[in-house]
């Protein structure tokens, strides 16, 4: 996530806000990049975002980390060209989404969300290559990174599965998992 974070990249470019987005989701309960794209300065209360998941229908408040909170500052400021007569709270965070897309058919909106994501997984490639990270991410890898960490940091299991979206405590087990092999690698230092 370090070198994810520092890597500096060109604000002018959609790399720059799919890195932002991709490490917006590492702290925030490793929503999915379709909840990403559809977020609203409505779901956002100045503290607490809140996601009504599309996948699961579940619907979450989430009290945003700092980090968090500074990602957004920046895109405060960030307005739609084709939206600067529009309230802010109906525009999109991330400026990936025009803000037509709300009227558009659910088959366009799938479309529109499918090359979205691919275009941000691309991106992600790139950054992960251009920070010298040696694993292969995606955007569906933040989702494991808030798990892991979150688990490693203490969290109780059922949060981090609430936080996630997850319908079923045994989705989340596959994260305790990993982070219960780590710790039984840890203790080969005793052999």
């Amino acid at each position: 996530i370090d070198k994810i974070e520092c890597l500096k990249l060109d604000e002018s470019l959609n790399i720059f806000h799919h890195r932002n987005m991709y490490i917006f989701a590492c702290y925030v309960g490793g929503l999915r990049v379709s909840d990403m794209l559809q977020l609203k300065w409505s779901n956002f209360d100045g503290t607490h975002i809140t996601v009504n998941t599309k996948k699961t229908g579940s619907v979450v408040s989430i009290k945003l980390p700092n980090r968090a909170l500074e990602i957004l500052e920046y895109y405060k400021g960030i307005t739609y060209s084709d939206a600067s007569n529009k309230k802010q709270e109906n525009n999109f965070i991330f400026p990936v989404l025009k803000t037509d897309f709300d009227k558009m058919t659910p088959d366009a909106k799938h479309s529109i969300i499918s090359s979205s994501t691919a275009l941000i997984n691309k991106n992600l490639k790139t950054i992960a290559k251009k920070a010298k990270v040696n694993k292969s991410i995606s955007f569906h890898s933040s989702r494991h990174t808030f798990a892991t960490r979150a688990l490693r940091k203490g969290m109780r299991i059922e949060y981090v599965s609430k936080l996630m979206g997850h319908a079923k405590i045994k989705e989340t087990q596959i994260y305790a998992k990993i982070v219960n092999d780590e710790l039984d690698t840890a203790m080969d230092v005793f052999n």
